[in-house]
């Protein structure tokens, strides 16, 4: 019988912007995989292992991996839930284009005032219940500083 490995303990650091109030961020400069991947491999009788140990194999070490959850509104509908996090993510793709980077956080092709590196490591970004009443710009704005922030530490 195959023993389950332990899960990897994650060296994300909340990090305390002021102003960010539609979420909390978390960053890592090392990769790791979200919560569930990380269960999954660590269990190598999982049904999943194979395909999830094959997809984190092939991912690029020198970009940045970012996810968006939202279980911090579990009292909220899953259909409410998953728009929300639809949302985010698009403003996150939109702060990054802003910032001259693509959605990987690698520098955009074809800008000028573009960055020479791009932003490595983990960063997870948990959804909190005040993101569902703001607006759509104001959320862009936000991850807007919280991709300035993160550039303005890796340099």
């Amino acid at each position: 019988m195959a023993t389950k490995a332990r899960l990897p303990i994650y060296k994300t650091k909340l990090l305390k912007i002021y102003g960010l109030t539609v979420c909390r961020a978390a960053y890592s400069p090392t990769h790791s995989p979200p919560f569930v991947a990380a269960a999954i491999l660590s269990d190598t009788t999982h049904i999943l292992y194979p395909p999830t140990k094959r997809r984190y194999d092939m991912r690029s070490q020198e970009t940045l991996w970012w996810n968006v959850t939202s279980n911090t509104m579990s009292s909220v509908k899953k259909v409410v839930r998953s728009w929300n996090n639809r949302r985010m993510r698009r403003a996150i793709i939109e702060a990054l284009e802003t910032c001259g980077l693509d959605a990987e956080g690698k520098p955009a092709v074809g800008k000028v005032e573009g960055r020479a590196q791009g932003l490595k490591g983990t960063l997870i970004i948990h959804a909190l219940p005040s993101v569902l009443s703001t607006k759509f710009v104001d959320v862009r704005l936000q991850m807007e500083l919280l991709i300035k922030e993160l550039i303005r530490r890796s340099d």
